[in-house]
């Protein structure tokens, strides 16, 4: 199989994007240990205030995975609930 890519789209709440930029920050030491992932950066819109893109990229399926269903991962995703609107 071959790589595995992903682009999210998180939309916050106004005025938190800031909040989401700490979080990500706090966030990314983690990810950077994952011998699987290649990429992991987030972007800001420049249209929109409250819209991110974060751009994935894994070796493999098994990779994204290990991501996915990380400790660290879950801790993420369950701090963003009083600054994520919503994403895709």
């Amino acid at each position: 199989m071959g790589k595995v890519s992903v682009i999210a789209t998180l939309t916050v709440k106004d005025g938190q994007g800031d909040a989401l930029v700490a979080a990500f920050g706090k966030f990314l030491p983690s990810v950077e240990g994952e011998g699987a992932t290649e990429q992991y950066v987030l972007h800001h819109s420049t249209t929109d205030p409250n819209v991110f893109f974060v751009t994935e990229l894994y070796t493999d399926q098994a990779g994204f995975d290990a991501h996915a269903g990380s400790d660290a991962f879950a801790a993420f995703g369950a701090g963003l609930g009083d600054i994520i609107e919503g994403f895709d």
